[in-house]
């Protein structure tokens, strides 16, 4: 995996998020009267919830978060996940972990988030192995949101197995911790929906994720 983290890094601290929503609410608009009707609770949802949503979100101090990247054709987002919570979630809801190769899961790790060199390494395992796999998020490829080091040592290691939780679509949205991160993670499924016609993730014809927003 080829790690562009500087570059998003950089292009994130610019991106613009009303002009990302009135981009997507745009084309959604104009694609189906279901595109019109969704793009119209985005509209609200723009108007009256996220007017006062800071970007770029200031990480908490003492928290362990971790930002992870998406491009658009707007500029590239910083999501931002609750590392700390996601692992208060695992406990609470008794989340088992997989047990997998770390050949068949080194896949994950982005290159860009491995020190190399062990004297710099400072191991903090407080927080398990986990993984993100998400149609919207990650091109519906694996990748690693915390443990990459465990993952690339076990890699090197040769070691037969590794637990490690993964988290599918909508499982981890318990994660975000901050209010523009969910709402932009639900409007590119509605997006996608519309512009597909699909109804991916939605019981019913007529839904739609602006619904789910709070």
């Amino acid at each position: 995996m080829i790690s562009k983290i500087e570059l998003y890094e950089k292009e994130s601290q610019e991106f613009k998020p009303f002009k990302h929503f009135i981009s997507r609410i745009h084309v959604m608009r104009k694609e189906s009267s279901y595109g019109a009707e969704v793009a119209s609770k985005w509209t609200d949802i723009l108007n009256q919830t996220l007017g006062d949503e800071t970007y770029p979100v200031i990480h908490p101090i003492g928290q362990e978060t971790f930002s992870l990247y998406a491009e658009f054709t707007t500029g590239v987002f910083e999501y931002t996940l609750d590392i700390d919570g996601a692992t208060t979630f695992i406990k609470e809801k008794n989340i088992k972990p997989i047990k997998t190769s770390p050949t068949n899961i080194i896949e994950a790790v982005d290159q860009g988030n491995i020190n190399k060199d062990p004297n710099r390494i400072k191991p903090n395992h407080k927080n398990p192995v986990m993984v993100l796999q998400s149609r919207y998020l990650t091109n519906n490829k694996p990748y690693c949101i915390n443990g990459n080091h465990r993952i690339f040592e076990a890699y090197r290691n040769n070691d037969e197995q590794i637990e490690v939780y993964v988290f599918k679509d909508l499982e981890f949205v318990p994660f975000f911790y901050d209010v523009l991160s969910k709402a932009t993670y639900f409007l590119e499924i509605d997006y996608h929906n519309v512009v597909n016609d699909k109804r991916y993730l939605l019981h019913n014809e007529n839904g739609a994720f602006a619904n789910e927003f709070k």
